[in-house]
């Protein structure tokens, strides 16, 4: 229950001030009783001034025990029902509690409360200022380094290892591939491959024909004259680039339908065959593993670490760049669409509302906890130093009030008497 000391400091001036305003009314109260007593007898009009002096000390002094046996025993006295704050602290601190459970956080007060407030406004308003979400993104990216270098690696590393490989062998790929092929073959799409595969073929074909020539030469038996291996290599290749260059041309070749065929059965076996669809998974799992595919897993985790690492602590780091550009564009977007933030705001009110509603029992016992905490003669310092100084205003009106009336009595009982 501390404070800053410049506001204690002032605090505790203003309460000596006060203090010292009310016990000073006492004692000129007490003056003035002195001399009208002593003159009173030569001045009987005097009387009158006796009688207020004397009221308003009464009144000072009953207001000065009132007000002192709220913290201490008045002049160290142990008077019963005194150092009433210090003596009953644990069970004010309750009454404070229930008061505010009771009095502030209702749904009522709480619903006023929020509905007034339109917090996504305030804090897009907020982000929007280009300082601020550079700060914002500054501060997350300098944070993002030491999160990662506080994981434990081998544990991060067998996390993605297996959630990984199970995601992977989650996915049926047999249907999943029949359903790309079947978007790539939809609309002949599928042809455009097998023109690009022909060009290919024509460009090995060229590349290879002194290697074909070679291997006819090699394979053919040696009593077999050299124009016949001739022959044979004109026969292939004038054979092999007419039929490249029939297909290539002609779109309702022959081969072309039976690609198209191959494509439509390939297709369907990998949507519908039970076999394909276990020779498919068997190939993942011999893809998964293997020794390449573990070590690839392995040193993931290292490798996405430290490049997000080394991007993250350069000085133009493209990670605080992303950051505070999605940060302005969600805040200028929510500043100027009303429909999204009145349905946040009603979003937040209707959690915030439950919320503080279900817990304000919890909330509301920080202050009996606090309270009982604390040191009985702190708790009735400081409470004093809040409110002690407007309770002084209780002995200067008691001194005042109890003046008067004592000044009216004895003019009743003057009036009467003659």
């Amino acid at each position: 229950m501390n404070l800053p000391i410049a506001n204690e400091a002032e605090m505790r001036h203003d309460l000596a001030r006060m203090k010292a305003l009310a016990t000073g009314l006492l004692v000129l109260m007490t003056c003035v009783f002195v001399v009208a007593l002593v003159l009173e007898e030569q001045y009987p009009w005097i009387g009158f001034v006796r009688a207020f002096a004397e009221a308003a000390m009464v009144g000072a002094l009953a207001d000065w025990f009132a007000v002192t046996a709220l913290f201490r025993h008045p002049l160290r006295l142990p008077i019963p029902h005194t150092a009433i704050i210090r003596r009953n602290k644990d069970r004010i601190g309750e009454s404070l509690g229930n008061f505010v459970q009771n009095n502030f956080l209702t749904a009522e007060v709480i619903a006023t409360k929020l509905e007034s407030i339109d917090i996504p406004h305030r804090i897009a308003a907020w982000v929007a200022e280009p300082q601020n979400a550079e700060e914002i993104a500054h501060r997350i990216t300098v944070m993002i380094p030491e999160f990662l270098n506080a994981l434990n690696h081998d544990d991060v590393q067998q996390f993605l290892e297996e959630n990984i490989a199970a995601r992977v062998r989650a996915i049926e790929i047999a249907p999943l591939a029949g359903n790309v092929l079947s978007a790539m073959t939809s609309d002949n799409k599928h042809q455009v491959l097998l023109d690009e595969a022909l060009k290919i073929a024509e460009h090995i074909l060229d590349d290879n024909k002194d290697f074909i020539r070679r291997t006819i030469e090699e394979e053919t038996p040696w009593y077999i004259p050299k124009f016949v291996d001739d022959r044979i290599y004109d026969i292939i290749i004038s054979k092999a680039e007419q039929t490249l260059r029939a297909v290539n041309t002609d779109k309702n070749h022959e081969l072309r339908q039976k690609f198209t065929r191959a494509m439509q059965e390939f297709v369907h076996n990998l949507r519908h065959s039970d076999e394909y669809k276990r020779k498919v998974e068997g190939i993942k799992e011999e893809v998964l593993q293997n020794p390449v595919v573990r070590q690839y897993f392995a040193s993931l985790w290292a490798d996405v670490k430290y490049r997000i690492i080394a991007d993250a602590e350069r000085p133009d780091s493209s990670i605080r760049q992303q950051i505070y550009d999605s940060l302005q564009s969600l805040a200028h977007a929510l500043l100027h669409d009303e429909s999204v933030r009145n349905r946040i705001n009603t979003w937040l009110r209707d959690v915030l509302l439950s919320i503080i509603i279900s817990r304000r029992s919890e909330i509301t016992s920080i202050i009996s906890d606090t309270v009982r905490k604390w040191d009985a003669d702190t708790t009735s310092d400081r409470i004093e130093l809040y409110i002690g100084r407007d309770l002084q205003f209780i002995r200067i009106n008691g001194t005042l009030v109890g003046g008067t009336v004592g000044l009216v009595i004895y003019m009743l009982a003057w009036f009467i008497k003659h």
